[in-house]
């Protein structure tokens, strides 16, 4: 018997919809980006060398001298009180007014997403999202029994009409990454937000909204959350929840991550949280507030948007000066991703052992589909490379793709005039 079936086949007492999870891509290339030598475009990781190592040592030494027994100790199962204010002030720099007493604290933004959909989501129950979609979104709310209603999506975000246009029946609850969305890089538009809450007010429809890059905006004008547009209706402020984390800008070792939901969600939600970890860890709940007090995070944001600009620029142009023609992209306005389609028949899935070969990789963009995927899409993480860097990246990932069509000349030749022409 081989090593999967002993792990996971029928001789083994594991539950159904374990066995039924699919491993994450960007797991198993996470593993490959350690590598010496490699250069990963594929992880969604924020920029170690962005981050605030100083600041955060002097937030632990603070917490540990001010307050070392309540740091050490068990906590509120819905967060430090101290915490939740600072992330309430958070929100109001947002452009949403909430209560501290509407904020939970969560370990990392993927916990929240669990904890919403353990209190949402019966087996069988419909959940809608963009299509391609987060995939540990996925991943989290298939293991409460959710069954996918996939909504398109285009330059503007998920094309909300369509679930407007829906008169079957309705979704438990919608998720969306509104903000430079995983993967495709897309902000959904200020109309479709507003389209949005009216829908899910009507219908009754809980709105989830993940935010983790909104703060990584670098050009472009931010639009308002959810949570804040929906206050303009009456009423509608009760469907929306927001979920976002401090990983992107401050650490993500830290698993800080929060929501911001209605008081009838929010009790529910702390209660599965109860069971199922007690509370978030103390002592870094205490090093987050005191770090966000400092005023640290809103001075360092400046040149952590301009060190994600020149990267993502960087990624970008080398694109086009390699790929030309053969590859389409957009140029998102902030967040860490570059999403592309090969529009010369490549498939994603089959480049990534030729890229592994050359020492890169990315995420084939299967991997965000629930089902029918789209094999010419990937997705491209320019986050943790420098520009210098992105662009060798560029070089091995254009080598391994002429490798692979290298039994189409035509196809091949096609690559190299396209490189010289453009992008």
């Amino acid at each position: 018997m081989d090593q999967d079936t002993l792990r996971y086949g029928a001789d083994t007492p594991l539950a159904r919809r374990v066995v039924a999870m699919r491993s994450s891509a960007v797991r198993d290339l996470l593993r490959d980006a350690q590598r010496p030598g490699m250069l990963s475009l594929a992880g969604g990781l924020p920029a170690a060398d962005q981050f605030d190592v100083e600041g955060i040592e002097r937030a632990f030494a603070q917490a540990m001298r001010e307050a070392p027994r309540q740091a050490l100790q068990y906590g509120a199962t819905d967060g430090q009180a101290s915490l939740r204010e600072s992330l309430a002030a958070l929100m109001a720099q947002r452009g949403a007014a909430v209560e501290p007493a509407d904020v939970v604290v969560t370990a990392g933004s993927q916990q929240a997403l669990d904890l919403l959909a353990r209190a949402l989501v019966d087996p069988g129950d419909r959940v809608a999202l963009e299509r391609p979609s987060y995939l540990a979104a996925l991943q989290a709310f298939a293991l409460s029994g959710a069954r996918f209603v996939t909504v398109p999506a285009d330059a503007d975000g998920a094309c909300v009409e369509r679930l407007v246009a829906d008169n079957g029946p309705a979704p438990k609850f919608v998720y969306l990454v509104t903000n430079f969305a995983n993967p495709t890089g897309a902000t959904l538009s200020l109309e479709r937000r507003r389209a949005l809450i009216g829908w899910a007010l009507r219908r009754r429809v809980v709105l989830v909204e993940d935010d983790p890059y909104g703060e990584l905006r670098v050009e472009g004008v931010a639009h308002p959350p959810l949570v804040a547009l929906a206050r303009e209706t009456p009423g509608a402020a009760h469907w929306c929840a927001y979920v976002s984390t401090l990983s992107k800008v401050m650490s993500p070792g830290l698993r800080i991550g929060f929501a911001v939901l209605p008081r009838w969600l929010r009790d529910a939600v702390v209660r599965v949280k109860q069971a199922l970890d007690l509370h978030t860890g103390t002592l870094v709940q205490e090093v987050a507030d005191r770090y966000l007090r400092s005023g640290r995070l809103a001075q360092r944001l400046p040149q952590l948007r301009a060190t994600y600009g020149a990267r993502r620029d960087a990624l970008c142009d080398a694109l086009g000066a390699r790929f030309g023609d053969s590859l389409r992209f957009g140029r998102p306005e902030g967040g860490m991703f570059v999403w592309a389609r090969f529009t010369d028949g490549t498939d994603a899935s089959a480049l990534l052992p030729a890229a592994r070969d050359e020492d890169t990789i990315f995420v084939p963009g299967a991997a965000f589909y629930d089902d029918a995927p789209d094999p010419s899409a990937l997705r491209l993480s320019y986050a943790t490379l420098d520009p210098g860097q992105l662009a060798e990246a560029v070089e091995r990932l254009a080598r391994a793709h002429r490798r692979l069509r290298a039994g189409n000349p035509t196809a091949a030749a096609g690559l190299e005039a396209g490189a010289a022409a453009g992008h």
